[in-house]
């Protein structure tokens, strides 16, 4: 099992670095390689928060399975939160820029105030962690 997943870890990686090089050579100011960047990133990341979530509930070991579960619900509890604070109201953009609509407002003000929450949620278990730590 790990030589396969060590192959595959291989096989994304040769492809980030292609797709990296060909990103790096082929741009010549206009904006034809920025969208398989960017899908080649979506799929990293959706790869990767699939394989965090369910993992732990495919290969249990112990509370592997209640802890992630229980890391969803707080993720989707701060979500939830940062969704209910964004507001919405527009921005002052130039004149030359087509102007978003309310649903792009929102949950662009949602991802802003979703970072900030893990921003300070990280800063805080980070700082505590330690103390308690030392504590024991």
């Amino acid at each position: 099992m790990k030589k396969r997943a060590r192959i595959i870890l291989y096989i994304l990686l040769a492809v980030s670095v292609v797709i990296g090089l060909l990103f790096l050579f082929t741009n010549k100011g206009d904006e034809t390689m920025v969208s398989p960047l960017l899908n080649w990133a979506y799929i990293l990341l959706g790869c990767g928060i699939l394989l965090a979530i369910f993992l732990p509930l495919i290969f249990r070991s112990g509370k592997g399975g209640k802890k992630t579960l229980m890391n969803i619900g707080i993720f989707v509890i701060a979500l939830v939160v940062s969704y209910l604070l964004a507001s919405g109201n527009e921005v002052a953009l130039s004149a030359s820029v087509e102007k978003p609509t309310h649903a792009v407002l929102k949950m662009t003000d949602t991802v802003l105030i979703m970072s900030i929450i893990l921003l300070v949620v990280a800063i805080l278990v980070t700082i505590f962690g330690s103390l308690l730590k030392k504590r024991s």
